[in-house]
């Protein structure tokens, strides 16, 4: 069955040494930009401050990653899950391309899914993203350059990132509303509590409530979805 396969404990540790690999290339960048800030003339102490807010302000995002980790892990395992969210790629993207995957294999739910079905669903979901990584590869400083140059003549850089955003919203939020009401409700509560956190930030000039933004509409999103599910049951 699926979940035979998905919690193979040699999928932890393949999991486990392709992450150990990424926290060494980024130890590694650490160490590097910590000597070209020393070269640059910047203090210890400053150094320090950077160190120290910097690990403050990365906690409050891996709030919302270790939320979005559960409920993956929930459809696909933890090892695929967590290799997946550690190294690239978002709840949104990864549930989307798993559930495509298998319901191309003839399934409605992972928990009667089989085996082979989880090669597919890895399949897809890593075939699917490699394009925008090979594209940054080559696109990547030239495009972000430009996109910097047309932010310093005007607003079309922002009007482009804008345009690039609903794009992408234009793709993926259109196939949670034609899968029934919970999935619509949860959809359209996550946006209203979302709304009125960014409300709430700016009239109370708590800028923090902000940073927790998402996962706050995941916590609450998901025990609204529940409530729903019964009342649609």
């Amino acid at each position: 069955m699926f979940f035979d396969v998905a919690q193979l404990p040699l999928l932890y540790v393949l999991a486990g040494i392709g992450i150990a690999l990424v926290v060494v290339m980024a130890a590694i960048s650490a160490k590097k930009a910590y000597k070209r800030l020393e070269e640059d003339g910047v203090t210890k102490k400053e150094l320090s401050s950077l160190i120290r807010s910097s690990a403050i302000f990365s906690i409050v995002p891996s709030i919302s990653i270790v939320i979005g980790l559960l409920s993956l892990s929930a459809l696909i395992g933890v090892p695929w899950a967590w290799w997946r969210l550690s190294v690239i790629g978002n709840v949104m993207y990864e549930t989307l391309a798993a559930s495509m995957g298998m319901q191309a294999m003839g399934y409605d739910s992972f928990a009667n899914a089989s085996a082979n079905t989880f090669g597919a669903v890895m399949f897809v979901m890593t075939l699917g993203i490699i394009f925008g990584i090979v594209f940054l590869i080559v696109a990547g400083k030239p495009l972000m350059l430009g996109y910097a140059k047309q932010e310093k003549k005007g607003t079309w850089g922002f009007v482009f990132n804008s345009c690039f955003m609903l794009a992408m919203f234009a793709v993926f939020v259109p196939a949670y509303f034609v899968q029934g009401p919970v999935h619509l409700l949860t959809f359209v509560s996550a946006m209203l509590i979302s709304l009125l956190i960014t409300f709430l930030a700016k009239k109370t000039g708590q800028k923090w409530l902000g940073q927790f933004n998402l996962a706050f509409c995941l916590i609450i999103g998901m025990c609204l979805s529940v409530l729903f599910a019964r009342l649609f049951s």
